[in-house]
Order: structure tokens, then sequence, then C-alpha cells
């Protein structure tokens, strides 16, 4: 009988310890629910802290033989006005996140700076302007960039990208992308930025994966 008392009463301590935990992350997640965030759109992806650079990004890509016309990436969004949801520990909706920057911009940037490090050389496309014979150019559409967050951040990003070569479209695909900056602590517009940074990352690069393919078959 002492035996099962101790038992029990370890038992009655362990579950009551992490009771405490969950109460306690919930009361830091209610607490930091409230207030419009700003987010501050990025790219690339801020590095993790001490992470090394991968060997293949720390020496200059291949120069590749084509160039890319980059035109600008209309916002086709819904809702044009968010990018992001924060909740509290319960997981009720209390406020939004908005860019403080073009989302449409942001994603033209991106799309310009990952055709740069595969090794393209691109050129920002005004409207209006003629592209180059045996030049390919790059459009497409914002369909969604959203960061959810519960005990940890989701972000995601929807693109439909469309590829034209000579006047000819040779590529036309839905791209979505998701990112992550871990357990959402204090719901920051620096989190929120990273999540969707890394999320736009990884829709930009399924993109020019599928690009390089058919730039080499040519």
């Amino acid at each position: 009988m002492l035996r099962n008392g101790l038992g029990n009463g370890f038992r009655g301590r362990y579950r009551g310890f992490h009771i405490g935990i969950y109460l306690l992350t919930i009361a830091v997640l209610s607490g930091c629910a409230f207030g419009t965030r700003q987010a501050n759109l990025i790219y690339p992806p801020a590095p993790e802290a001490g992470a090394a650079i991968p060997a293949a990004q720390a020496q200059p890509p291949a120069r590749k033989a084509s160039s890319i016309y980059v035109a600008n990436f209309r916002d086709e969004r819904t809702d044009k006005s968010t990018v992001g949801t924060v909740r509290n520990g319960f997981g009720m909706r209390t406020a939004d996140v908005v860019p403080t920057g073009s989302v449409s911009d942001w994603v033209t940037q991106g799309m310009t700076r990952e055709l740069r490090a595969s090794g393209y050389t691109v050129v920002t496309k005004p409207a209006g302007d003629a592209v180059d014979p045996g030049a390919y150019l790059v459009s497409g559409d914002v369909l969604n960039v959203f960061c959810d967050m519960y005990m940890s951040y989701t972000g995601q990003v929807s693109l439909l990208v469309k590829a034209s070569l000579d006047g000819t479209e040779v590529m036309t695909k839905h791209y979505a992308g998701e990112g992550s900056a871990g357990i959402a602590w204090a719901a920051t517009g620096e989190s929120y930025a990273q999540s969707l940074a890394l999320a736009l990352r990884d829709a930009l690069r399924k993109f020019i994966a599928e690009l390089d393919a058919r730039v080499a078959a040519r």
C-alpha cells in the first residue's frame, strides 16, 4: 500500500507538472494575442542562428545561357489587406497581420533573386517593353500569401506562374510553398515575415527546378 501511495503521488505530481506547463503556454500565447502585427516582408529568409552556409551557396552559380525577363506579378488575393492571423491560447482569432510593403513586389523580387541565384541572366520587364528573341518571359499571379499560427507558425504561399518563349506559352502551373519560423512564443511580426519568406522560397524553387529541366531539354 505504501508503494502504491508513493506511485500515485508521483503520478499526480507528474500530471500536475504537465498541466502547469500547458496552462503557462496558454497564458503566454493569450497575453501576446492582441494588437495588429506588421510583417515587413523580407527575401531571402533570414539565416538560422549558427547555421552553416551550404557549399553550393558559398560559390557563385554556373552561368546559364538563357536570359529571362521577369514581369511584375499581379496580386490576385481575395483579401489584399492581411497576410496572417494571430490566435490566443484557445485558438481563437484575435488580431490580423498586415504587410508593410507590396506583396506583388515582394514576390517579383523573390523570383528575380532565385533565378539569378540559379545562374540565369535576369531582366526586370517594365509593362509594354519587348522581350529579346530566344529569351524567356516569366510572369504570374499571387493567389495566396498567409501565415496562420497556434502553437507554431504555418506560412503558405500560392502562385500561378507562366513562362513564355518567343511569344508562346510553354509553362503554366500552380506552385505552393510552406514555411515555419517555429514555435509561436510571442507572435512577432518578424516571425510571420520569416515564415512567409520560407514559404515563398519553397514555391519559387519548385518552379525553377521545372524551368531548369525545360531549358536543358531545348
